[in-house]
């Protein structure tokens, strides 16, 4: 195993940490949770990340987006954190593509993948996601925050669950996300990410979990 992630023994078997070396995970979304979410899947020890995100840093980013800085600023979002990748582990394989999900791209990008994780800020480019996963075949791990509020869950391919929590909403718009909650959000989403790929039992596939990290409010909805 790769000395750099001894210490995840603590919760991987050594076959485990060896696995996700081999697992490639999607990351749509180069923002606040994508960010956050690809720091985490590097340090995991996941072995191949595909990083999408069309927009580049603008300084309104500063404040959840860890791989915005003042020298970043006007750099595209994927390419940066395609960039970060290597300085936590030279042997990951790592591909950004510097455009949005559309129609024309979803399903490439979702193929031949293990696990793609929903880190994107718009509506309809998260129905067009799940409907990529759906026809590949390939788990989908939602997540969107709104202030102290996020949520969460694990969409098994086929099953339309951002399509019944979105249905009619697809111009809604969040106040904004805080560090906080993305990085909590974000924890959420590795954890799930890690047993699903390792073929562990989880809790979460057909469910959104909605948290209030204010309130410390937690509820489960079957979706």
């Amino acid at each position: 195993m790769n000395e750099l992630f001894e210490k995840n023994l603590a919760i991987l078997s050594p076959a485990e940490a060896e696995t996700l070396r081999g697992k490639r995970v999607l990351v749509a979304g180069c923002g606040g949770l994508g960010n956050a979410v690809t720091e985490l899947l590097a340090r995991s020890g996941v072995g191949r990340l595909s990083l999408a995100d069309g927009d580049v840093y603008e300084p309104s980013n500063m404040n959840r987006q860890i791989y915005c800085t003042a020298e970043t600023i006007g750099k595209s979002k994927a390419a940066v954190s395609a960039a970060r990748v290597p300085e936590i582990d030279p042997e990951i394989e790592v591909q950004a593509l510097d455009a949005p999900i559309t129609p024309d791209n979803a399903a490439a990008l979702v193929r031949d993948c293990d696990l793609v994780i929903d880190a994107l800020d718009s509506v309809p480019a998260r129905l067009l996601l799940e409907a990529a996963c759906a026809a590949e075949g390939v788990v989908l791990i939602h997540g969107a925050v709104n202030g102290w509020f996020f949520q969460t869950g694990v969409c098994p391919p086929g099953a339309g669950m951002l399509r019944r929590l979105y249905g009619g909403r697809e111009s809604e718009k969040g106040s904004g996300g805080v560090a906080v909650t993305v990085f909590a959000c974000a924890g959420f989403q590795v954890s799930e990410a890690i047993k699903v790929l390792l073929g562990r039992e989880t809790q979460m596939p057909g469910k959104i979990m909605l948290f209030d990290l204010y309130d410390h409010d937690l509820c489960m909805l079957p979706i």
